[in-house]
């Protein structure tokens, strides 16, 4: 096949894995901002309603391993189709729910609709696009979703003010059914990696080895400091530098400066012959201005100057990230790692915010800040440890 025509396949892969990936984020944060209103419909607490996001993500992060051993197995494409209906399904159910039980049900559809996209999202990726646009690919993937967490705030916003709270969700629901038909349409070019199955190791070796562990832990730390700087940026800037206004810019300059990496970052990813060392350079220099701006005396500008810097930098260790996991995962098992680590993610998402605001409760912000920084400063640690360790039974070989 000519470079043109492998060019346009891989543009199409990569449209329709992106556009199943912003509504796996989309779907995600499309139901907070219905709280007040299902609060005063339906008489719920909003302990009950987090409950049920909290659900939804649980059953994602916990499904996604298992369904990665399947997706090896069988092929991605039939799980992606499967998985994004669930999705558009289980979000339009919980417009329709009468109360928290079928709401709580329609969050555990959506969810393990959810936790198809990463296994099947990357392994199809891994299968079917050229590998000298590898990271390219991963940036575009990423970016995706961060696009659709920015997107579902306010969109959701607009549509309860034209529809109320019911029919939002069921409209984005039912919107997702034309990206599920797409999937199927096209679901011949999305070619998982294939290895047969009595060649390919067994589960446990696989995500039980060392490297595949220390890439865990690798995302684990990421998610646990970005989360600790983005969970606390607005009510910690205040009381550190003592701007408000500024600190709401900080954080909405962090999320757009980390697309927008994430997009440089898979360039420099395809060019790169040492993924480590960019993943260290651009974390550590994360982790320094994260330093800075919890222990330097600065006004508004220089506060959001250094949260974009360090969203920028954050950003761009992604699809590096991303390209350090697909070199570990041995021939025929990247559904089933990507699962697995990528639950990480999660996780330290989970962990952070309560030790944070216990921080910010004793009236140290910077501590925050100081806290998040040596976590992302230790992760470097874990994903040096994780390639050495892939490398070095390759080398015995």
């Amino acid at each position: 096949m000519s470079a043109a025509p492998i060019k346009r396949r891989d543009a199409a892969v990569i449209t329709l894995i992106a556009a199943a990936h912003f509504l796996s984020h989309f779907y995600i944060l499309c139901i907070p901002p219905m709280f007040p209103m299902m609060r005063a419909e339906l008489g719920l607490s909003y302990a009950a309603l987090g409950a049920i996001t909290a659900v939804l993500s649980a059953v994602t992060a916990l499904g996604q391993t298992p369904i990665g051993v399947w997706v090896d197995r069988r092929g991605a494409a039939p799980w992606l189709v499967g998985g994004t209906a669930l999705m558009a399904l289980g979000t339009a159910g919980l417009g329709l729910a009468p109360g928290w039980a079928v709401l709580l049900l329609a969050a555990i559809v959506s969810g393990l609709g959810n936790a198809t996209i990463h296994p099947c999202d990357y392994a199809i990726l891994a299968g079917s696009i050229d590998q000298r646009r590898m990271g390219r690919a991963f940036s575009l993937h990423t970016a995706a979703g961060y696009a659709g967490f920015a997107a579902a705030p306010p969109l959701m916003i607009a549509l309860e003010a034209w529809l109320g709270w019911r029919g939002a969700l069921i409209a984005v629901g039912l919107a997702g059914l034309p990206c599920t038909v797409a999937i199927a349409a096209f679901a011949g070019m999305l070619r998982s990696e294939s290895k047969r199955r009595h060649e390919a190791p067994s589960a446990r070796a696989v995500l039980g080895s060392r490297p595949i562990l220390l890439l865990f832990a690798f995302m684990a730390l990421l998610a646990m400091g970005a989360s600790g700087v983005q969970t606390f940026m607005v009510a910690a800037m205040p009381l550190i530098h003592g701007v408000s206004v500024a600190a709401a810019a900080a954080l909405t300059g962090w999320l757009i400066a980390s697309t927008v990496g994430t997009l440089a970052g898979g360039w420099i990813a395809d060019r790169s012959r040492n993924l480590v060392g960019v993943v260290a350079a651009m974390m550590f220099s994360c982790a320094g201005l994260v330093v800075l701006l919890g222990v330097l005396p600065m006004g508004e500008v220089p506060v959001i100057a250094l949260a974009v810097l360090a969203g920028f930098c954050l950003g761009v260790v992604m699809p590096s990230r991303d390209l350090l996991v697909r070199q570990a995962a041995p021939a025929g098992t990247t559904g089933q790692v990507f699962g697995f680590v990528s639950a990480g993610l999660p996780l330290g998402g989970a962990l952070a915010p309560a030790p944070m605001g216990l921080l910010m409760d004793l009236g140290a912000p910077s501590a925050v800040f100081l806290a998040s920084a040596a976590l992302l400063a230790a992760a470097v640690l874990t994903a040096g440890s994780a390639r050495a360790a892939s490398v070095a039974p390759a080398a015995a070989e």
